[in-house]
C-alpha cells in the first residue's frame, strides 16, 4: 500500500531506501545522446526476469504523461522532482506503489522503496533483493576502490540514501527544531522538507537522510540513521508532553481551532492546509481531537496538492476545491 494511505502514524510517517546504479560502459544520462536503448535494457531486466518481480511492475514513459500526471507522481514521492524536467525519462512502479525504479534521472537507475512508518531494515532488504534481480541481467559500473560509480560523487560508494520522514510539530512549536537540525547536520544527517532537497517542511514534515555514501557499509549507514531518528522521536515526545503540561488550555485551543477551520473553511491555500492538517494529526494522535474521518490528515495533505486538485485551475478555484475536499474527508 502506498505510504500515505490510511497513515495515521504518530511521529515516523514513512521510510525510504534509494539505491543509485549505472550500467558499465554507458555514459551517465546527462551525457547520453539516446536513452532508449539503455532504458529498454534495464526495463527488460526487470519485466522479463525469471522472478515474480516482473509481473508486479508497470512501465511508464513519462514523455506520454500530462504535466498534472507527472506532478502527481512526484507529490506521491514515486518520482523525484528532477524527473519532471527533460525528455527520455521513465519509471517502473509496482502494484501497491511501495517500489519505484526511476530510469534516466541523474543516474541510469534510481531504485526506491518507500514504506509507511519506521521500516528501515525491511525497506533495505527489499531494495537489496530487487537490486540483485536487476544485476542478474546487467553489469553495474563498479570500482574496487570507489564502489558503485554515480553521476554525482556524493552518491558513489554504496549508492545508498536512506531517509525517514518525521512529523515534528511540537519541536517546531517550541522553537527547538533548529537545534535538532543543526545537531543532525553535524553528524552527517541531511534534513530536508516534504518534497526533498530545497523544499520547506510543509506540515511540519521533515526528511532525515544520510549524507555519506562512501567509506561506510550499508549497515553502518542504516544504524547511524536509526540511532538519530530514535533520539529525535524521544525529543518530540518530550516536547509534546511539555506543551500539554505547561500550556494545556492554549495548546488544546490551537488544535481545536485548526480542526474548526478545516471543517468549515470554504477557501484555503495549500500551505495553510498542510499547517492546519499537521495540528489535526497531532491532536488526533494525542487523543484530543476526534479520530480521522474518511481520510487521515496525511492523506488530505497529499491529495490536496495542486496537481491532485487541478493545476489548470486558477489559484482561487483551487483553494475553494481544496477546502471542499477537506470538509468532506476530514
Amino acid at each position: 500500500m502506498i505510504w500515505y494511505e490510511n497513515n495515521n502514524n504518530d511521529i515516523v510517517v514513512s521510510t525510504r531506501i534509494r539505491l543509485a546504479r549505472n550500467l558499465e560502459g554507458v555514459p551517465f544520462p546527462n551525457a547520453l545522446r539516446d536513452t532508449q536503448q539503455t532504458t529498454e535494457k534495464i526495463r527488460d531486466a526487470i519485466l522479463k526476469s525469471n522472478s515474480t518481480l516482473g509481473k508486479d511492475f508497470e512501465f511508464i514513459n513519462l514523455d506520454k504523461l500530462s504535466d498534472d500526471q507527472k506532478h502527481s507522481l512526484s507529490e506521491e514521492h514515486l518520482i523525484s522532482p528532477q524527473m519532471l524536467e527533460g525528455k527520455g525519462k521513465s519509471v517502473l512502479i509496482n502494484k501497491d506503489k511501495t517500489m519505484s525504479i526511476m530510469l534516466m534521472e541523474e543516474d541510469h537507475i534510481r531504485l526506491q522503496i518507500i514504506k509507511s512508518g519506521f521500516a528501515v531494515d525491511e525497506a533495505y532488504e527489499t531494495a537489496n533483493r530487487v537490486d540483485d534481480v536487476i544485476e542478474e541481467s546487467v553489469t553495474y559500473a563498479f570500482d574496487e576502490e570507489f564502489g558503485y560509480l554515480t553521476a554525482c560523487p556524493t552518491n558513489a560508494g554504496t549508492g545508498l540514501r536512506a531517509s525517514v520522514m518525521l512529523h515534528l510539530p511540537a519541536l517546531t512549536m517550541t522553537d527547538n527544531i533548529g537545534r535538532v537540525i543543526t545537531s543532525a547536520t553535524n553528524i552527517g544527517i541531511a534534513v530536508r522538507g516534504l518534497y526533498g532537497e530545497g523544499t520547506k517542511a510543509y506540515g511540519n514534515l521533515y526528511q532525515f537522510s544520510n549524507q555519506t555514501t562512501m567509506g561506510l557499509s550499508e549497515q553502518e549507514i542504516l544504524e547511524r540513521l536509526k540511532k538519530i531518528v530514535n533520539q529525535i522521536i524521544d525529543m518530540e515526545k518530550k516536547a509534546r508532553k511539555n506543551l500539554l503540561e505547561q500550556n494545556n488550555d492554549s495548546f488544546t485551543d490551537k488544535l481545536f481551532r485548526s480542526y474548526g477551520i478545516l471543517k468549515y473553511a470554504h477557501s484555503i491555500s495549500s500551505a495553510e492546509a498542510k499547517s492546519l492538517l499537521s495540528d489535526v494529526l497531532l491532536g488526533q494522535n494525542l487523543g484530543i481531537l476526534p479520530k480521522p474521518g474518511v481520510l487521515t490528515p496525511l492523506e488530505c495533505m497529499v491529495k490536496t496538492a495542486p496537481s491532485f486538485i487541478g493545476a489548470n485551475l486558477t489559484t482561487g478555484e483551487r483553494d475553494k476545491k481544496r477546502a471542499e475536499f477537506i470538509r468532506k474527508n476530514i
